[in-house]
């Protein structure tokens, strides 16, 4: 029922077939679990016909739909999805770039629909689809604490002993977004403005070298981060939370050219260098994102909330689109997950920036 009224709000237009296949995979996977949990019988006839019927009430062609992203899902959600869609064939991930239409929002070339890319895309969709934070077990990181603490004893005695000539000020990670300064040689692994300058520097490295512009800094699209974050953080289990409904409510005027992609990436611990490796060997789709030619400007927020985090090891590196159920989606793969406080990094890319 939930992927119904969404269809109905989207249309036809705000899904590929893929989509489709995951938001029913998603639900067919939810019912199975339930279902055995109640001691339902016939489970599996149930489900497809639950199915059948609503798809056919939707007015979708369930037999003209071939593509499905089915990698990762267990062999009684995939029989139940042949089950709905007969002429299904497998593939391996999502199209690049193509993660989740909006309605109505097209290019002034094309005319065609316009996706966002996944985030969140962020240890971070994602993109939000985001590539995933993982956590190392308690006992590794009760081990890192008491050597972090002994460290520290250890340091405040020294320091008694020799005390600084000079005192530094250190760069606030609280949620900011100036304008960064691109010239700043930055190696550390805190996360601020000038870390993100670093960061998109390399980024837009790596387009030159693939023939796209570079991205230029644009504080209204940060402004729009910072609406995001508010939002994705009420629902962190849902990837790219409410997404929709805050580009109708602050861009919907100018869905006639304007092309948004969003990022949600975790980079805590990481240097600039090192999260752009990390990206481009285990979330693809987000790294695509950033490479996308049709992105000529950005802007960012750096906040603190809550996210769902995995716990120990996990075959999954990204989630691969919006509105995934984040939790769910992990413990079909086997993975365990935790909900935690982090650092968000959101990032908004755009074709246009007003003002």
């Amino acid at each position: 029922m939930e992927f119904a009224a969404k269809y109905r709000r989207l249309g036809r237009l705000g899904f590929d077939d893929w989509q489709i296949v995951s938001e029913v995979a998603s639900a067919v996977s939810k019912m199975l679990r339930e279902g055995r949990e109640r001691g339902c019988p016939n489970l599996e006839d149930m489900i497809a016909n639950i199915a059948v019927r609503t798809l056919d009430d939707l007015g979708i062609d369930r037999y003209s739909i071939m593509r499905g992203y089915l990698q990762g899902t267990t062999e009684d959600v995939r029989r139940v999805l042949r089950r709905i869609f007969p002429n299904i064939e497998q593939i391996t991930r999502p199209p690049p770039h193509v993660v989740h239409a909006q309605p109505g929002a097209t290019s002034r070339s094309s005319e065609a629909p316009i996706y966002v890319v996944p985030s969140n895309y962020g240890y971070g969709g994602g993109g939000k689809g985001r590539p995933r934070r993982r956590r190392r077990d308690k006992a590794i990181a009760g081990f890192i604490i008491g050597l972090v603490l002994l460290l520290i004893v250890i340091g405040a005695a020294w320091s008694l002993r020799h005390p600084p000539q000079t005192q530094q000020t250190s760069i606030t990670t609280s949620s900011v977004s100036a304008q960064p300064n691109s010239t700043v040689t930055y190696t550390q692994s805190t996360i601020d403005p000038t870390w993100v300058s670093q960061f998109i520097s390399i980024v837009n490295q790596y387009r030159q070298s693939s023939g796209a512009p570079p991205l230029q800094y644009c504080q209204w699209l940060s402004n729009f981060a910072y609406v995001r974050f508010e939002t994705m953080i009420q629902n962190p289990a849902i990837s790219h939370y409410g997404f929709d409904q805050d580009f109708n409510k602050y861009l919907s005027q100018y869905q006639g050219f304007l092309m948004v992609g969003e990022e949600g990436l975790y980079p805590s611990g990481y240097t600039p260098s090192e999260y752009v490796q990390n990206l481009q060997s285990e979330a693809p789709l987000h790294w695509e994102g950033l490479m996308n030619g049709n992105y000529t400007y950005y802007g960012y927020y750096i906040g603190y909330g809550p996210d769902y985090v995995i716990v120990g090891s996990c075959p999954v590196t990204e989630i691969p689109g919006p509105n995934i159920d984040i939790p769910q989606y992990l413990q079909s793969y086997g993975c365990s997950v935790e909900l935690e406080n982090t650092t968000w990094l959101v990032i908004e890319l755009s074709n246009w920036c007003s003002g």
